[in-house]
């Protein structure tokens, strides 16, 4: 492809190279109108952009990440996307890095990292505070926050729908046969699990099914210590866990209890991690595919560096194992 040059610019502008680099500078000595035009033209035929190699090759990347989000034992998920992300960049001469941010002021935390490592480029995974979005609504370096987003703020985001995302995985488990499904979240915890946690009612209640307040365990049972009660004088017929790791903590539960899965009880989840192959029965579980998500996210940076905004939803898979059972009922 031809390079597009300002002499190409100015001859379809009809103006001058000095005024083509005047509008795209920002500087005075062309119209508001004819800057716009000027911008929009270069735009549209790429003037400016870099190409892959040039805007991610030896560069310096951080992975920004709560703490917890990262280092609890059973984690799987945003350990696995910073491995692939970090393969990706590797093969451009490029590194990743961990920083984690505290709870209580982050942004502090946040600060020291930057002044420190000077990255060109901010991974942000997963939920953090408010206080963070809003210091970077100034900060002048492309950044991507990954598995959140929110519109409140005018950053660069790429999500998964956990609302949507919950109830295909609710719908999927009525189609089965399932008419009484509990769930395992605190919905107080993130804004995800919250989000799973409605898109699953959403299903429950448009098919007019009873709900019962004991079938949710307001509980992420896989951070807790201490063991919880299962209703075991009205169990559901399949549970929906917010993540894989809560799901392994039920699976021990139900064991414990002297139920079967998926004979006695069905159990999905969140996230499909490697985790649900481990597990025996082998877990059915929906999420983005770790090596895709860690491609896209390194696709979005490209474009969030050649200032281009980025909204981005993911796809999501239903790994269909082994922890569900088929309910035949009478027609």
């Amino acid at each position: 492809m031809k390079k597009i040059t300002l002499k190409h610019i100015a001859e379809k502008m009809n103006v001058s190279a000095v005024a083509v680099h005047k509008a795209l500078n920002n500087q005075k000595g062309v119209s508001e109108e004819l800057r716009k035009k000027i911008k929009a033209y270069a735009a549209s035929v790429g003037y400016g952009v870099k190409s892959p190699k040039q805007v991610m090759n030896n560069k310096r990347f951080i992975f920004v990440i709560n703490k917890d989000f990262f280092l609890t034992p059973s984690e799987q998920y945003y350990s696995n996307i910073f491995y692939y992300l970090s393969g990706e960049l590797s093969k451009v001469n490029s590194m990743l890095q961990v920083v984690f941010v505290t709870e209580v002021n982050p942004v502090d935390s946040l600060k020291s990292a930057l002044n420190g490592l000077k990255p060109d480029g901010i991974f942000f995974a997963g939920e953090l505070n408010n206080d963070v979005f809003r210091y970077m609504e100034n900060i002048n370096i492309p950044s991507l926050f990954i598995d959140y987003y929110t519109p409140l703020y005018a950053l660069n985001f790429m999500y998964n729908n956990n609302y949507q995302t919950a109830y295909k995985l609710t719908n999927y488990l009525i189609e089965k046969g399932h008419r009484k499904i509990g769930f395992i979240g605190n919905i107080q915890k993130t804004a995800a699990i919250s989000d799973r946690y409605f898109g699953y009612l959403k299903a429950i209640t448009e098919n007019e099914f009873r709900f019962d307040p004991k079938w949710h365990i307001n509980e992420n049972i896989e951070l807790s210590q201490v063991l919880f009660d299962l209703p075991l004088n009205d169990m559901p017929t399949v549970f929906v866990c917010h993540c894989d790791a809560a799901a392994q903590k039920l699976y021990s539960m139900l064991s414990f209890n002297g139920l079967k899965i998926p004979e006695d009880v069905s159990v999905v989840s969140f996230d499909n991690t490697q985790l649900c192959d481990n597990l025996l029965p082998k877990l059915t579980s929906i999420g983005p595919a770790r090596d895709s998500f860690a491609k896209k996210a390194y696709s979005a940076m490209i474009d969030i560096m050649n200032k281009k905004r980025v909204t981005h939803q993911i796809s999501v898979i239903l790994a269909e194992r082994d922890s569900v059972k088929t309910i035949v009922r009478q027609s």
